[in-house]
């Protein structure tokens, strides 16, 4: 072990981290060539490529996986002991935080993150990646990504923590110039206006199950598989969304609609800040974890 150089292991998961030479070495402070010089030892060591160039960056091979799975955890040991008391300082890092989570959350989570780096002057950057409930797992085994953010997983596994941060309900929105509706809506005008349905594969979702029960055909006029489709649609057309409250009140604020109560039985849903095991001790991650956790209490004021 003596002539191995354990700095070789940061280096190694700072790349893990960051998917570039190039933003590694701002992470670590180290010139491009240095990382690079790195990597060749790297390689050499494990007998490895351990990572290689593609359009989406330097991407991890097998072997590389595999190292992370021990090397993450124990570099995260090594740092809690070391660094016991130490903190994340966001003015002083350039470090770039890779959040994954779907466009409703990253609507409210996207603006809010911004200014609070506008208006504390911090070094960070946040890269939000896309994700949801049905993909939650493969972003999470990315070793690119710090936090998904998630409609709370059924079952919890070793590989992986969790912890709540808000729940909610569903809210009916809709263009009151195109719609000459109740306020709030009655069961009967929900069961006969069109609706548009926001489904990942544009499949049936609650809503369609629930009238079913009752007896009902949801009357749909098309689907579409991201949030951030809505708006054009809803200003054009007389179509009822059905979709979760935070981001049902943002988009009527932006676009001067309409959201309203739900008038069948609807179920409730919990989002939760996903991360990996091996990461849990970082000092960084533990700062992600806190900034998600003010931005609830912010939305909550």
């Amino acid at each position: 072990m003596h002539q191995v150089d354990l700095n070789l292991l940061v280096v190694f998961q700072a790349l893990m981290q960051e998917g570039s030479v190039t933003r590694a070495g701002y992470k670590l402070n180290l010139s491009q060539s240095a990382v690079s010089a790195a990597l060749g030892r790297l390689r050499k060591l494990f007998d490895d490529p351990l990572f290689e160039r593609t359009r989406a960056g330097m991407t991890p091979t097998a072997k590389a996986l595999s190292l992370s799975l021990s090397i993450g955890p124990s570099l995260s040991t090594i740092a809690s002991v070391i660094l016991e008391d130490v903190e994340f300082e966001p003015w002083q890092s350039s470090r770039t935080f890779h959040l994954a989570m779907s466009d409703d959350i990253e609507m409210l989570f996207g603006p809010w993150v911004a200014r609070q780096k506008v208006d504390h002057n911090w070094g960070v950057n946040f890269a939000i990646h896309q994700t949801n409930s049905h993909l939650w797992r493969e972003t999470l085994d990315n070793p690119l990504i710090d936090l998904v953010l998630t409609t709370t997983p059924a079952h919890a596994a070793s590989d992986f923590q969790s912890e709540p941060l808000f729940s909610g309900d569903y809210r009916c929105l809709y263009n009151p110039r195109l719609l000459s509706l109740s306020d709030p809506l009655t069961e009967r005008e929900y069961i006969e206006t069109r609706h548009v349905r926001v489904s990942y594969d544009l499949q049936r979702g609650w809503v369609d199950d629930v009238l079913a029960a009752m007896g009902h055909k949801r009357n749909t006029l098309c689907t579409i598989s991201h949030f951030s489709g809505l708006g054009a649609i809803l200003l054009d057309l007389p179509v009822i969304a059905t979709i979760p409250e935070h981001v049902a009140l943002r988009i009527a604020e932006m676009l001067d609609l309409r959201a309203s109560p739900v008038p069948i039985q609807m179920p409730r849903f919990q989002i939760s800040a996903l991360w990996r095991t091996e990461v849990d001790g970082l000092i960084e991650n533990h700062w992600i974890r806190r900034l998600c956790a003010s931005f609830v209490q912010a939305r909550s004021l």
